[in-house]
């Protein structure tokens, strides 16, 4: 068992992050978890503490939530004619190392004018902290990845799988998928009868992930 500010995980009954959870209400001996795709899931017999801690930080996450949240720009630096200008704007920054993912439309214009720029210019390519995701980093790997085969060997493995999920065996058919750039991203996978997953979508990526791995 496990309960904290980011995930309720109940064997045999549930294991879900707050995010996925609409609301939680006690109907005698029975504590109901109402999942954001409308699934109802009934725990008998909780120990009354341990009901106390559910509604405690299931009320500590919707708090978080709704608390107003500093914006992030996403605009594009300045290149002034080279990749050199652009690393300069990108400084690496450990105080953002969570933050979440680019846009996909700007990494991309990243990417595409990182390969013109490289075809003319003899300059070290960015470096991308290992298990960082702030803007520099994000910006690194993009412009490694556009370069193909010249990417230096000493980008890390762990860099390279920047948008691939972590899979960890959890017992028979049940395995646990984690965003390894956000460890508080996770789900369940069930691969028994009936094949599921936490998030509540069918063929979700996390299933797809759990049966390539």
């Amino acid at each position: 068992m496990k309960i904290n500010k980011n995930i309720l995980s109940i064997p045999p009954y549930i294991s879900t992050s707050w995010d996925k959870i609409d609301s939680i209400y006690q109907n005698n001996n029975l504590l109901v978890i109402v999942l954001l795709n409308g699934t109802r899931v009934q725990i008998p017999d909780l120990n009354e503490n341990i009901v106390k801690l559910i509604f405690d930080s299931h009320y500590k996450y919707m708090e978080s939530k709704n608390a107003p949240k500093t914006s992030i720009n996403f605009a594009m630096p300045e290149m002034n004619g080279s990749l050199e200008s652009l690393s300069t704007a990108m400084q690496h920054n450990p105080s953002q190392k969570d933050l979440p993912l680019l846009p996909d439309e700007i990494l991309k214009k990243i990417a595409t004018v990182a390969k013109i720029f490289s075809d003319e210019s003899h300059i070290d390519l960015p470096k991308a902290e290992p298990n960082c995701n702030c803007m520099h980093c994000q910006i690194a790997r993009a412009i490694q990845f556009s370069k193909g085969e010249n990417i230096d060997d000493e980008v890390s493995e762990e860099d390279l799988k920047f948008r691939t999920w972590d899979i960890e065996e959890e017992g028979q058919n049940l395995y646990k998928v984690v965003n390894p750039l956000d460890k508080n991203e996770h789900y369940s996978v069930y691969l028994g009868e009936p094949l599921g997953c936490t998030c509540g979508k069918k063929n979700c990526e996390h299933i797809k992930a759990v049966l390539t791995n």
